[in-house]
């Protein structure tokens, strides 16, 4: 009799033991819980012969950044191939050679394949939509969660994947009523509380979006989360908080995302890191790149770049530009090896003191920003809110006038945006607009819990002490 998973799809192993521990290990990787290492390596003690459970556990090693674990596991997979009684098995383990010879291309075409055949395999589903987000293929994650919910209607993963490609679109009132549906029905599930944690942080609605992200670490303390949480607290002007976060070593948070909020305190909140930081930061770049530099994404080699520039290393800096240079065109890099490439190079620019130069290398990927790929929006949005600051340090008031405003469109309560309003209607000359701006950021304050001696703040309700 032929074994099938949870969803009907047809399985090699007999083992109900090995069957049951592979279901475990999946769902808990699924709704981002730790142990699915752990259970998939039961597994191989029931059936060591699971050739899927050898690929499954390969792609979740390598998304966990263990390069060493996924080859390892992709190794036994090819090494039990001929057991694989079904196609789409056999095609997992296409995959997953194809992975560990670095040829993620070949992956990901292989696993958009059986995604396109099997709308209900979890797992190949999970990684073409991650590959989604690399690529800024925003609807395309629409189309390939509509397809596995048109075969499983009421699943939570495939509601919360079309809730955050919705939200990724623009879409954010529909992607969050999607999420927070999935999110009823599976309220242990971080993968969803980041979805919904998204669309109220995109929105500007930072209390909820504390609240759902808290909600998900009081569950276990997943490292995206707490960065999500730093990232919220560092907008919100808790900069001591942030740093909390920052330095959480239970667990700690990735290299690239702690770079990216060490980068957000020093450019837009001023608090300089000690050069030692960096330095520091620069050798752990060093020694991943001496290891797994292939397995790294665009949006880990364009951060690393950044701390390498930081920290003085302008030769490992330019390798960097060099790398993401050298990317596939469009598409398949998100953009990266064009606009993204300006991207980082505008950075450098910053570092070295030319924001001239900085502002004309970022300004055409600023205006093409929802069509990279490498983070979320929400991820992204930190090179718009750089992009304000420049001009604001070029007194270029009418360009901040038009970024300011239309970052306002989506988030109104975006301090930064009324804050350069504000400097911008003073530099004009336009006392009424000025004070408007001002008491609009002190009321987005009390509403979204802006810290008390957040600079902003402080500088607005100076304003208004003057025109009273």
């Amino acid at each position: 009799m032929t074994a099938t998973d949870i969803t009907g799809l047809g399985v090699s192993t007999t083992s109900a033991d090995a069957l049951a521990a592979y279901e475990r290990g999946l769902d808990l990787f699924l709704r981002w819980r730790s142990g699915s290492v752990e259970a998939l390596d039961a597994v191989a003690q029931c059936d060591p012969r699971f050739a899927l459970a050898h690929c499954t556990k390969a792609y979740i090693a390598w998304r966990m950044g263990r390069p060493d674990l996924a080859t390892a596991a992709a190794r036994q997979a090819t090494a039990v191939a001929d057991d694989a009684r079904h196609d789409r098995e056999r095609q997992h383990v296409r995959a997953v050679d194809a992975m560990q010879r670095g040829d993620q291309a070949t992956t990901y075409d292989v696993l958009g394949q059986i995604a396109a055949r099997y709308p209900t395999d979890r797992i190949a589903v999970r990684i073409v939509g991650l590959n989604c987000i690399t690529q800024g293929d925003y609807r395309g994650g629409i189309a390939l969660a509509r397809r596995s919910l048109e075969a499983s209607p009421d699943e939570p993963q495939y509601q919360t994947m079309l809730g955050f490609f919705l939200e990724q679109s623009g879409y954010n009132d529909e992607g969050l009523a999607m999420s927070l549906r999935s999110l009823a029905q599976d309220p242990t599930s971080l993968y969803t509380y980041h979805a919904v944690g998204h669309a109220y942080q995109a929105r500007g609605d930072y209390p909820n979006a504390l609240e759902t992200f808290e909600r998900a670490a009081s569950l276990e303390r997943y490292p995206h989360v707490l960065w999500h949480l730093a990232e919220v607290q560092a907008l919100l002007g808790q900069d001591r908080m942030t740093r909390d976060y920052w330095a959480s070593t239970a667990p700690p948070l990735p290299l690239y995302e702690r770079i990216a909020l060490l980068w957000r305190l020093e450019v837009l909140r001023g608090a300089a890191a000690d050069g030692a930081i960096w330095r520091d930061l620069a050798k752990q770049g060093e020694r991943i790149l001496a290891e797994y530099a292939d397995w790294q994404t665009t949006w880990m080699h364009h951060w690393l770049g950044v701390a390498f520039a930081r920290a003085g290393d302008w030769t490992r800096a330019g390798q960097q530009v060099e790398r993401l240079r050298q990317m596939p065109a469009g598409r398949p890099s998100g953009h990266w090896s064009t606009l993204g490439v300006a991207l980082l190079e505008g950075e450098l620019a910053i570092i070295r003191g030319d924001l001239d130069a900085a502002v004309r290398l970022m300004a055409p990927a600023i205006e093409n920003l929802n069509n990279m790929g490498g983070g979320s929006r929400e991820q992204k949005d930190i090179f718009r809110d750089v992009f304000i600051e420049l001009h604001r340090r070029l007194d270029h008031v009418e360009q901040v006038i038009e970024l300011a405003q239309e970052r306002l469109l989506a988030n109104p309560h975006h301090v930064q945006s009324l804050a350069a309003l504000a400097w911008a209607y003073e530099r004009s000359g336009n006392a009424v607009l000025q004070r408007q701006a001002c008491r609009q950021l002190v009321l987005r304050a009390e509403e979204v819990g802006l810290a008390p001696e957040a600079s902003e703040l402080v500088a607005a309700r100076r304003v208004l002490e003057v025109a009273a």
